[in-house]
């Protein structure tokens, strides 16, 4: 497999135009708790941008107030868990997790700081612990080679080749440690800066960018090896990213 750049894996991983189709579906999102009153629904509709007093009365208990945060920032932390995760079941759990833990600690948040970053912090920590519990696979799984592999997404897989391809570069990062993976995820997939993932996953730049980098050499060296039938070499920096 000839995968050139960091551009191609971009385009491989997010699509041409990098978004998902579809969203949160409508049985998920009624299932998150916030509080007294009715739960979001279908038609729940585009709400104002937050604001520190919607944050505070959040905290002591207004559902309106609530139901308002978890409304303005859904879409993007659904977003988030699906190009983590890739499995719409598996992110509409860590959604709802997400918002669990979120409104029962908002009386600590601290205002200083973005809420939507502190939503991504804890929405990918949870996928961090899903990854460190799950066991590690080896081979195409069935799933990711079917030609409903790369939806919900946007993608370049346009034939059973392409879809290969890209089920090959998925199974390759599935192997890589869950902290290189978040990076590489956050930065080929989310298009975040190397400055934005350190910040969510509290580790230095230079530290990020050490990730990236050995992770696109272990990522297109387990893919060919897949796609080839063969054992790809361990070297130091796939060691290193377990």
């Amino acid at each position: 497999m000839q995968t050139q750049g960091c551009q191609s894996l971009g385009l491989l991983l997010r699509g041409p135009r990098g978004t998902l189709r579809g969203k949160m579906k409508p049985s998920a999102r009624s299932r998150i708790r916030i509080g007294s009153g009715p739960n979001l629904s279908e038609g729940s509709q585009v709400p104002e941008p937050l604001t520190e007093e919607t944050i505070r009365l959040a905290a002591d208990g207004d559902a309106d107030a609530r139901r308002h945060l978890v409304e303005a920032t859904l879409d993007a932390v659904w977003a988030r868990a699906m190009r983590l995760l890739r499995r719409r079941d598996e992110a509409d759990d860590i959604v709802q997790e997400t918002y669990a833990r979120a409104l029962a600690a908002l009386a600590d948040w601290d205002p200083r700081g973005r809420f939507e970053a502190y939503l991504a912090r804890i929405a990918t920590n949870l996928v961090l612990e899903r990854w460190r519990r799950a066991r590690p696979t080896s081979g195409l799984e069935p799933d990711l080679v079917s030609p409903d592999a790369a939806e919900p997404w946007k993608t370049v897989a346009g034939d059973e080749e392409q879809r290969r391809r890209l089920a090959a570069v998925w199974q390759a990062v599935r192997r890589l440690g869950p902290e290189p993976r978040a990076a590489f995820l956050l930065y080929h997939a989310q298009g975040e800066s190397c400055e934005a993932i350190a910040r969510t996953l509290q580790a230095p730049v230079g530290t990020v960018k050490t990730w990236l980098h050995r992770s696109r050499r272990a990522v297109r060296r387990e893919a060919e090896a897949i796609l080839t039938g063969r054992d790809a070499p361990r070297c130091a920096e796939c060691g290193d990213l377990t």
